[in-house]
């Protein structure tokens, strides 16, 4: 299998953390994005998009972390980040909701925040004030979600929990407010404890993106 990431990506962060979780052996293509190795024609072959990660599985080719997360588990042969039955019904619950909710705040944030003045260029108030919103909504069915149980679906992490916590791996460059919800942040700091990759690849990425501040 290759693999196409940045280690510097929120959403390859997922994805290389069930990796190295589950011991899968892939061979490592590592793409610069801010040298735009993303947009080379080669590279578009695989995904149109643009973007990492990619996993080229023989004529399977995969884009979308979400989808090479579930693929990856389903080739170790069962784990229980993807649980069977009734459950992983919930799993995809939280994960479609992540991606259609959730998520969608935190890289305003981040582009906003960090990206803009590492480019020379102001924050766009407008494009925060409506992530602000989005967060604030969002965050509060979270917030109340993690309040009776460790995990999004229960007393053990899920892919689920992967999706939903990848927008906390920019939370100091981002100024996104995820500190004032005590519930999400204690949540985060125990995925860390319970999958040991996901701290790893996080220590990574922040001292990645150090480098470039």
């Amino acid at each position: 299998m290759q693999y196409f990431y940045d280690p510097r990506s929120g959403s390859c962060r997922r994805t290389t953390t069930v990796i190295h979780h589950l011991g899968i052996d892939v061979n490592w293509q590592k793409i610069d994005l801010l040298g735009r190795e993303s947009n080379t024609p080669e590279f578009l072959q695989n995904n149109p998009n643009g973007m990492v990660p990619v996993l080229v599985d023989g004529k399977t080719v995969l884009w979308e972390a979400s989808a090479i997360m579930i693929y990856l588990c389903e080739k170790s042969g069962g784990t229980p980040l993807w649980p069977e039955g009734a459950l992983r019904y919930e799993v995809l619950k939280w994960m479609f909701w992540a991606a259609e909710h959730f998520r969608q705040a935190g890289p305003v944030y981040f582009e906003e925040n960090f990206v803009a003045p590492l480019m020379g260029n102001s924050p766009d108030g407008a494009r925060l004030g409506y992530a602000e919103k989005s967060l604030r909504k969002f965050a509060g069915v979270l917030e109340q979600q993690l309040s009776a149980r460790s995990f999004l679906t229960g007393e053990a992490p899920t892919l689920a929990d992967l999706d939903a916590a990848a927008p906390l791996s920019q939370i100091t460059r981002s100024g996104i407010p995820y500190g004032e919800y005590p519930n999400i942040m204690a949540w985060n700091t125990r995925l860390g404890q319970a999958i040991p990759a996901w701290a790893d690849t996080g220590a990574q990425l922040n001292h990645l993106l150090d480098q470039l501040s």
